[in-house]
């Protein structure tokens, strides 16, 4: 968590900086993105369900690391503001030793992140840009068990505050660097017949995360 938080603070810090330099820079270009990140986030039910699952011999943290891939395309609707619809797959998993079995316990969960953004462009030149973000999505998440050969699933609401900066590697070619915070509000885990994990219990994929990314942005001037 700290090191995110040294990102947003360093590119905040880098904004400010380049903000007084930047002039009155506007380009009217389509970025594409795509890359890989990692978030640290509290999925409490699921942490919950882990240790009182009655299978391992230990216990998990309530927080936990995650990987993520994503790809976006960010179209400018004016001077200083920005929509960027983008697509993040995150992985996470579990696995631990159990009392019943040599081959261990293994808990996994996956989601689907579609997530609209509305940008606020803080800083453009052509060689570099800053945005903040805040977006929402309909997401749809995954949750396996394989000592029990189980699968459930869940959908909901999912919200996204992020600090964006790209940086030219050549004319159209840019790094790509962020940071996000995310309120996940995915719902109640159910199998194809209607239970949950822990029957009369109910369990959600709601979390909490910070994280941050690393990848490519393509331009394309419209």
């Amino acid at each position: 968590m700290k090191y995110s938080l040294l990102l947003a603070a360093s590119l905040l810090s880098v904004v400010q900086s380049a903000a007084q330099t930047a002039g009155d820079f506007h380009s009217t270009r389509i970025g594409i993105s795509a890359g890989m990140g990692v978030n640290y986030h509290n999925a409490q039910d699921i942490v919950d369900r882990v240790n009182g699952s009655g299978i391992t011999t230990t216990r998990v943290d309530e927080f936990k690391s995650a990987v993520e891939f994503f790809g976006a395309v960010s179209i400018p609707l004016s001077a200083d503001w920005l929509v960027k619809a983008e697509y993040v797959y995150m992985l996470a998993s579990y696995s631990l030793p159990s009392q019943f079995a040599n081959s261990g316990a293994e808990f996994s969960y996956m989601l689907h992140m579609p997530t609209i953004v509305g940008q606020y462009m803080l800083v453009e030149a052509p060689t570099y840009n800053f945005k903040v973000g805040l977006g929402a999505g309909f997401h749809f998440g995954v949750y396996e068990e394989k000592f029990f050969a189980a699968s459930y699933s869940a959908s909901g609401i999912g919200s996204l505050l992020e600090l964006e900066a790209n940086t030219g590697l050549g004319e159209s070619l840019f790094a790509h660097l962020g940071t996000q915070l995310r309120w996940e509000f995915v719902g109640e885990l159910r199998n194809t017949a209607g239970q949950t994990p822990l029957r009369g219990v109910s369990t959600t994929m709601h979390f909490f995360s910070i994280g941050a990314r690393l990848g490519v942005t393509y331009y394309i001037t419209i």
